[in-house]
């Protein structure tokens, strides 16, 4: 977790040095926010379905991540 920090942080000071605090404060949040959607999804889906209906959500986030990163390149 720690080392993609670093490097999504690396990676948004590129963007615009002049505009780091703004950027930083947009990767944070949004990684905030990312998270917190995930765990209130996960843990609904677990309390109501099973794990395959949390690995299925893992999975297609994961996958959906890969495709921006792949689209992206």
């Amino acid at each position: 977790m720690q080392a993609s920090l670093i490097a999504h942080q690396a990676i948004v000071y590129r963007i615009d040095p002049a505009s780091r605090s703004r950027l930083n404060a947009v990767l944070f949040v949004g990684m905030f926010l990312g998270m917190a959607a995930g765990a209130a999804l996960g843990s609904s889906l677990l309390a109501q379905l099973d794990w395959n209906a949390v690995i299925v959500l893992a999975v297609t986030t994961s996958l959906a991540a890969l495709a921006v990163r792949i689209w992206h390149r």
